[in-house]
């Protein structure tokens, strides 16, 4: 899985760079050590919604997308009635993304400028079908006056020290419901190049390969090719140079827009972009992982007196213990929604699980 930072934190450090990985090669055996290490700390609910949350799981305002999206089916039902809470609010959702993947699919001139940004990559080979285009740009959307309906949350000063802004929440939520949906503003896409012609399987045999071999993971690695896709409501100006995705701007203490991406698939990451801050239905980027100060904090010299393993084991079990909240696809995948994992009280900050993969892929 691939793991966000909501907020720019630890603003008074040296930045720190996100090594980008793929999700084929992010499941670590740290990630599978954390969690045994972590079922003597916590209740083994709490250890399976970890590891679930490990699998799942980142300028001026902006403008609504141009892809033709009919507004006035849309406002049909974002205007419909409700009862104010998250269950109704995430059936519209689906409903909305299930018409627009229908009227996309039955023009596909309306998929013209995700095709253009693909020809205009490193992408362009690759042979996507009609279906795995619309998904791009339903992951790049952010529907239209969603905030009318979905509205129960705010960013502010996080409760973590270092940390930056956080989420909160304004109302009551329930464990279960749609607390705000995560912005598609760029799309991270990982197109696997892995195929092996009828000739060459024949020769394969999996027993041949070395797996404690670091080589046989930099092959692998060449097979990802890695594109960036943007939402067409994020003008061409704000739109970010491929450096400052992946490495983000030192000389300003600006972190990689990849340090706030989630994963939804093998595939597709979506990532928010921290300045666009002013929609409410799209506020899932900003949630903060309330245990991400364990890894911060521990050195070189404390990492070896007390073991990999029991700096993981306490990272996983505080960050299961203070998490109310995770990251799920929405509508098989065509949006990313932040859903409660706990009761939330008004007021109270909304964290999620990041993971230790997230936070051992810090250099320093």
């Amino acid at each position: 899985a691939s793991f966000r930072q909501a907020t720019p934190r630890h603003a008074t450090q040296a930045p720190l760079r996100l090594v980008a990985m793929s999700p084929r090669c992010c499941c670590s055996l740290m990630t599978v050590a954390a969690i045994s290490a972590a079922a003597s700390l916590v209740t083994p609910s709490s250890v399976l919604f970890c590891a679930s949350a490990f699998i799942l799981n980142p300028l001026p305002s902006a403008h609504h997308r141009t892809i033709s999206i009919h507004h006035s089916s849309v406002d049909s039902i974002i205007n419909g009635p409700s009862n104010g809470n998250g269950d109704s609010t995430i059936t519209k959702i689906c409903h909305i993304l299930q018409n627009l993947q229908k009227d996309l699919l039955a023009d596909p001139s309306k998929l013209q400028p995700i095709l253009q940004q693909h020809q205009d990559s490193s992408a362009d080979d690759f042979e996507l079908s009609s279906e795995n285009v619309v998904k791009e740009t339903l992951l790049s959307t952010r529907i239209p006056d969603l905030q009318l309906q979905l509205n129960r949350t705010r960013t502010g000063p996080s409760t973590i020290e270092g940390a930056g802004r956080g989420l909160f929440a304004t109302e009551d939520i329930a464990k279960g419901e749609l607390i705000t949906c995560y912005p598609g503003d760029a799309l991270l896409c990982e197109y696997s190049e892995l195929e092996i012609d009828d000739e060459e399987e024949e020769d394969f045999d999996e027993e041949d390969i070395d797996f404690e071999d670091e080589d046989y993971y930099d092959e692998e690695a060449d097979y990802i090719e890695e594109v960036v896709l943007w939402g067409e409501h994020v003008n061409t100006s704000d739109r970010l140079e491929e450096d400052e995705i992946f490495d983000g701007i030192v000389a300003e203490n600006v972190p990689p827009l990849t340090s706030y991406a989630a994963s939804v698939d093998d595939v597709y990451s979506v990532m928010g972009m921290p300045i666009l801050d002013n929609n409410p239905a799209y506020y899932g980027h900003f949630a903060n992982d309330g245990a991400g100060h364990i890894a911060i904090q521990t050195g070189v010299a404390d990492a070896a007196r007390r073991g990999i393993e029991e700096i993981i084991s306490s990272y996983v079990s505080e960050s299961v213990e203070l998490s109310n909240a995770r990251h799920k696809p929405i509508a098989d995948g065509l949006h990313l929604g932040t859903f409660a994992s706990k009761d939330i009280k008004k007021g109270e900050e909304v964290m999620v699980t990041y993971g230790p993969d997230y936070w051992m892929t810090f250099e320093g």
